[in-house]
């Protein structure tokens, strides 16, 4: 839901031509761009994190188990 967000964020501001945004570097590179990108990043990482135990635990649950004897 976060990252919808975001890109809904990102993508109606660069449709308008970014123009609600300050057009100054620092103003736009630091805080539009750098802060605003942290909320992206973030649940990315842990969407990523996530998926590689989701494919661990279903490599181990995939696995044939043995009859012991």
């Amino acid at each position: 839901g976060q990252l919808y967000g975001d890109v809904l964020y990102f993508a109606t501001e660069a449709q308008a031509g970014w123009t609600h945004s300050d057009p100054r570097p620092l103003y736009f590179w630091g805080y539009f761009v750098g802060l605003n990108g942290l909320w992206v990043l973030v649940p990315a990482a842990l969407l990523a994190d996530a998926c590689s135990h989701l494919a661990t635990a279903q490599r181990a649950f995939d696995r044939p188990h043995h009859k012991a004897r």
